[in-house]
């Protein structure tokens, strides 16, 4: 199993978060993404619908462990205490400020923090599950945008990005 720690230390530790919200977006992904104009777009799609279609990503995730790794799956608790320590000793704190000195909602942070923790997730599993949608919504962090929703029916339509 891969570690949380390096993964941490060299993929999200050096995220300039959301410096280029408000820009053209250039990356690639696995999705066709269509960009939102403002932060109050954004906040608006960073909502419980995004947030089950979110859910139910990430226990495809948990599933195909129990079913197909159940000894790796019998270590999830605790590779995810240990990466919720790395981000809220780190990162989430600089995402925190910025969100309280930009007045966003609290769905921003949120949002990240889920995000952050499920691609902490597909990496360590990576071994056992291919990583899928987290990794790539980490490459949207990671080009200083932020993703905030789904248009259309999965896995058809568009990731909306900020």
């Amino acid at each position: 199993m891969k570690t949380v720690k390096e993964f941490y230390d060299e993929q999200i530790a050096e995220i300039a978060w959301f410096s280029k919200c408000g820009e053209g977006a250039d990356f690639t992904l696995h999705y066709e993404y269509s960009c939102l104009n403002n932060w109050r777009e954004a906040e608006k799609s960073l909502n419980s619908r995004w947030d089950n279609f979110k859910l139910e990503i990430r226990n495809g995730l948990t599933v195909a462990l129990h079913k197909e790794h159940l000894d790796a799956y019998r270590q999830w608790n605790s590779i995810t205490i240990e990466a919720k320590k790395l981000l809220k000793n780190g990162v989430l704190n600089d995402i925190s400020l910025y969100a309280k000195n930009n007045h966003l909602n609290e769905s921003v942070y949120e949002s990240v923090e889920w995000d952050l923790l499920a691609a902490m997730m597909e990496h360590a599993y990576s071994p056992y599950i291919k990583p899928g949608f987290y990794t790539q919504l980490l490459k949207v962090y990671q080009s200083g945008h932020i993703p905030c929703g789904w248009k259309g029916k999965w896995p058809e339509g568009q990731l909306l990005v900020f």
